[in-house]
């Protein structure tokens, strides 16, 4: 049996962890087809997710995600009889709006749980959530100190690290590539503070470490720094800037004679790069896999395609949020004729190694009077010839998935790591 995936000597990194991690209105508002059956009063959900601004390249998809997740809902059973809204709150990738949004829902009661698609604030959104009266239900989390710091924060994706930063590394393993190397943000002093890691993660899973290059967001173009990476025999380059210049990035190394793989984990797996030409892409996603045939999948699919035809869900944003409003579904099961949110944090507590049939990366346990669990644990692909398959390595699996494209494979440190 393969060993998890470890890495010594990472003491005192979390923001360099954070970095490779993750370089409003009210939902539902139209007119939509409602089951007469759902007599019972109305259950509202929050989600916060960057709409616009920044990083709404990685997030805005979640929107689109929700408002189909609630017209298949009401167009069904509901939940206990009850028909569902979600508030949709755009925080524009903004602090300040995103507290405000967050403040909003809190003060509401009738908005039972609520979501965040939103990575650039999870900080002041938990200013104002952490440790308050309301389930916080996933989506996508990177911070550790926040989604395993509040007894009512309750994950549903993997934290930046060890999860999604090691991944990066075992997803170069998984596609064969020998070389490792990186293209990181010039701007920001924590890319460069996060290649520390880059030597013993590569050697860890047995990579060699091509090297690292900073580029500028704004250079007019990577020529330079692409023949660097390719001189060197990288066959990984893995992406650590906006998305915008990891196109412009992987166009210009392509141009240069670049045959290898590009690196995209979490939220730069989105349309600015998987729809790049002739991109070979792989990494890790924190939210399932959207092409796979297992029935929750095609559920998932079926639903986007019928409620949100126009939107493009084929990104870990939109499953990411799918999957925390499944959870919220699921808790909220058994719920009476007048919820409140302890009936939902009540069924949460419910969950003993849940995994929602593959759509969550690990068995999930929410113990009552604890705080959140660490996740450890997402899913490998790779994206050649414009088709995404997943490329899981041979260890155990996180979830109840023992083999096939929903398998997740767990990323672990030392304690103290």
């Amino acid at each position: 049996m393969t060993r998890p995936f470890r890495l010594l000597g990472t003491a005192g990194l979390s923001a360099a962890a954070l970095v490779l991690a993750a370089c409003g209105g009210d939902g539902g508002a139209e007119k939509e087809a409602v089951n007469p059956a759902l007599t019972k009063s109305e259950i509202k959900i929050g989600l916060i997710v960057s709409q616009t601004g920044a990083s709404s390249s990685s997030s805005k998809s979640g929107a689109d995600a929700a408002l189909a997740w609630q017209r298949w809902v009401n167009s069904g059973q509901g939940i206990a009889g009850h028909p569902v809204k979600v508030i949709i709150k755009d925080d524009k990738s903004d602090g300040a709006t995103a507290t405000a949004a967050a403040k909003d829902l809190l003060a509401d009661p009738q908005v039972l749980s609520i979501s965040s698609e939103a990575a650039n604030t999870e900080q002041p959104v938990a200013a104002a959530l952490g440790g308050k009266d309301v389930p916080v239900i996933g989506a996508t989390g990177y911070q550790t100190k926040i989604w395993t710091g509040y007894p009512n924060y309750f994950p549903t994706t993997p934290q930046a690290f060890p999860g999604s930063v090691l991944a990066q590394f075992a997803a170069a393993k998984a596609v064969g590539a020998t070389k490792w190397a990186s293209a990181y943000c010039a701007e920001v002093a924590n890319c460069k503070e996060a290649t520390t890691l880059h030597g013993p993660a590569a050697r860890q899973v047995g990579l060699q470490l091509a090297g690292s290059v900073a580029v500028s967001t704004t250079a007019p173009n990577y020529t330079a720094e692409c023949l660097r990476l390719k001189n060197q025999g990288a066959d990984f380059i893995q992406i650590a800037v906006a998305p915008a210049a990891g196109r412009k990035l992987i166009s210009d190394c392509t141009a240069q004679g670049y045959k290898g793989y590009f690196g995209a984990t979490a939220g730069t797996v989105n349309a600015e790069l998987t729809k790049a030409p002739n991109v070979k892409l792989a990494g890790g996603l924190q939210g399932f896999p959207w092409w796979t045939d297992d029935q929750p999948v095609k559920q998932f699919r079926d639903a986007m395609k019928k409620h949100s035809e126009d939107a493009d869900y084929e990104n870990p944003a939109a499953t990411s949020v799918w999957t925390a409003l499944e959870v919220t579904r699921k808790a909220a099961a058994g719920i009476g004729d007048q919820p409140s949110r302890k009936d939902i944090i009540a069924g949460l507590h419910k969950f003993k190694d849940e995994d929602l049939g593959g759509l969550l990366p690990q068995k999930m346990t929410y113990t009552e009077g604890k705080n959140g669990p660490a996740i450890t644990c997402l899913w490998l692909y790779k994206l050649e010839n414009g088709k995404f398959t997943s490329a899981p390595l041979s260890g155990p699996s996180g979830n109840s998935v023992a083999g096939g494209p929903l398998k997740t494979d767990c990323m672990s440190a030392p304690a103290g790591g």
